[in-house]
């Protein structure tokens, strides 16, 4: 599982911090940045998901895989 803020949707809202504090630290404008991007414990886990959850921007993504898959090119 990773863990990621995308900046382009975050605003600042610190909701990441509040629910995932061991894995999220605020800038001094409160934009989150992950400190580690793998939740690899069932707690820290449940924190992260938790936190995407909250997010109202959507910012907060937890995903399956470490890196993103390949998309298929279409050349027709």
């Amino acid at each position: 599982m990773t863990v990621r803020i995308d900046p382009t949707r975050c605003r600042g809202h610190a909701i990441c911090a509040l629910f995932f504090a061991d894995g999220v630290e605020l800038d001094q404008w409160g934009f989150g940045r992950v400190l580690d991007d793998s939740a690899d414990s069932s707690r820290l886990l449940r924190k992260a998901r938790r936190a995407a959850a909250a997010c109202p921007n959507g910012a907060f993504i937890v995903s399956e895989h470490s890196t993103p898959a390949a998309r298929p090119v279409h050349t027709g």
